[in-house]
């Protein structure tokens, strides 16, 4: 597998995170959420909004944009590092996650936006090819 596509697809991972997380600290009325590793990566989670689901959006948009790579493949990265969470905090604390299989369809539905971001990329992009 070329570097660059390794890189892409840790950079599209690092994106989903973020677009989960970042909302938490500019919309004020989000609820904290204890969890055993990773309470903000749960608050962001339950705590889901718009702001979320667009930069999801934008993340696959622009990382298709500068890259070969597979769109779903992009959009399933933005996603990856979650089920990997949700397992370790497994391992910690096997209570804490009674719900899990239900979180990883979820995560698939989370893949959605930016699925749809890449697509829509690479389909201006070609279009601007053409001409």
């Amino acid at each position: 597998m070329n570097k660059n596509v390794i890189w892409t697809y840790l950079l599209a991972s690092s994106l989903g995170v973020l677009s989960i997380v970042l909302p938490i600290f500019f919309l004020p009325d989000i609820k904290q959420y204890d969890s055993p590793l990773f309470s903000i990566i749960r608050t962001g989670v339950e705590g889901i909004s718009y702001w979320s689901f667009g930069l999801l959006f934008l993340s696959g948009f622009v990382i298709k944009i500068f890259s070969q790579a597979s769109s779903l493949k992009l959009g399933l990265a933005t996603m990856a590092l979650f089920p990997i969470m949700v397992i370790l905090e497994i391992i910690v604390d096997p209570t804490s996650h009674n719900m899990f299989p239900f979180e990883f369809i979820y995560y698939g539905i989370l893949t959605v936006p930016a699925i749809t971001g890449a697509y829509i990329s690479q389909g201006i992009f070609k279009k601007g090819e053409k001409k």
